[in-house]
């Protein structure tokens, strides 16, 4: 025995374009949004100098190389800056510190261990003393906190 529901097939079809027509899009706008958000603050908060002793060192290069990279269609953002695998780091010991402050840094409970893995990739000998003053992560934390609300928020009103 089986059952036809008459109209079956356009029903779906109809809900099938209905979710790619307006749910797609907002939860694409939704990412982009957040990503947008977390740009402009990791660059404003980007620091644009380190002073060691009399010397003042120049890091305005750091808020230049802070970007968002979208792929798979806007479902996937990538916010960040590519750090010089060999010399000098300052876009990584800004972020993480060195030594204590590296430490420090890294105890905070919002990271998490990929984070902790990252910082480590820069580790050298554990006895710097640059004092980080982290501008991507906070800038991540604080846009994306609401982020799965936001985009629930913004998929019940694409569905209305």
């Amino acid at each position: 025995m089986s059952v036809k529901i008459k109209g079956l097939k356009k029903a779906l079809a109809d809900l099938d374009k209905k979710f790619i027509n307006s749910v797609y899009p907002a939860v694409r706008d939704t990412l982009e949004r957040t990503a947008t958000d977390i740009e402009v603050e990791a660059t404003r908060n980007a620091p644009s100098s380190y002073q060691i002793g009399d010397a003042s060192i120049n890091l305005s290069f750091i808020k230049q190389k802070i970007n968002k990279k979208v792929y798979n269609n806007g479902f996937w953002w990538n916010i960040g800056l590519d750090v010089p695998n060999t010399g000098e780091q300052w876009e990584a010991w800004m972020e993480f510190g060195t030594g204590l402050s590296a430490k420090d840094i890294l105890s905070n409970p919002t990271y998490s261990e990929e984070v902790r893995t990252l910082a480590r990739t820069y580790f050298r000998n554990g006895k710097g003393r640059i004092v980080g003053k982290p501008y991507l992560m906070p800038a991540f934390f604080r846009n994306a906190d609401n982020l799965v609300t936001d985009m629930v928020d913004e998929i019940n009103k694409a569905l209305k």
